[in-house]
């Protein structure tokens, strides 16, 4: 990937991707409101400019990975694009809270739908592009795709470059160790996106929270959600 970068940023307590390409780069993800700055920092260390950023991808529609979409198509006039089955979640401004798989993330889960259901949904904005099973990304001069990686929520997706995948909130890097994330609608589902993926020689995860990491490190939450979801 000769003169490519991908630079990941915490905005909030979400992490969002440059995959810094010249005047042909993408924005994965937009992170928490109310922090535009770190985006200028963020676009102006890559050494790019606003109008650079020619595509905004969401892996998915909770308001943590959309709280500055608005302003950021604003800033750099980008096209953003998300997978078919939240299109109108983004366009309707309303994405359930996700399901919570353990006792504590489940009453949380139960407690967020009851008392403040919009809780976890984004601002509404139409995008300009959809995707349902897989986008090529040559038609934005980046040799790569987007990729459909339900589980977490129905329509999630991940960017997959080479041996990199940007993958939303299908993993998580957190600081109890825990890969598999405690909120998925379909976790059944997740364990078999993850399994897919295990086979595409990933070598490195950017995921929705937390650093980096190499892929191998999921490999013990998988098999003990296999167990635990067998059981």
């Amino acid at each position: 990937m000769p003169g490519l970068k991908i630079i990941q940023k915490r905005i909030g307590f979400s992490n969002s991707t440059l995959i810094a390409n010249g005047n042909n780069s993408i924005l994965v993800d937009t992170g928490v409101k109310g922090n535009m700055k770190k985006f200028g920092v963020l676009i102006r260390e890559a050494g790019l400019q606003p109008e650079n950023i020619k595509l905004i991808v969401l892996t998915h529609t909770h308001y943590d990975h959309t709280g500055n979409l608005l302003k950021l198509v604003k800033y750099t006039k980008a096209k953003v694009l998300v997978h078919k089955n939240e299109f109108e979640n983004l366009k309707n401004g309303f994405t359930p809270i996700p399901v919570g798989n353990g006792k504590y993330s489940h009453f949380i889960s139960e407690l967020g739908r009851k008392v403040h259901p919009k809780y976890a949904s984004p601002k509404p904005f139409t995008a300009d592009l959809i995707n349902e099973y897989e986008f090529d990304l040559n038609t934005f001069g980046l040799d790569g795709k987007i990729i459909s990686t339900p589980g977490h929520t129905n329509g999630s997706q991940s960017v997959l470059i080479d041996k990199y995948l940007i993958s939303g909130d299908t993993f998580l890097n957190m600081k109890n160790g825990r890969i598999f994330p405690p909120f998925a609608d379909e976790p059944r589902v997740l364990l078999e996106t993850w399994e897919k993926l295990f086979s595409q020689n990933i070598k490195t995860i950017y995921p929705g929270h937390g650093k980096r990491f190499k892929i191998e490190k999921a490999m013990p939450d998988f098999e003990r959600w296999q167990q635990k979801l067998s059981s």
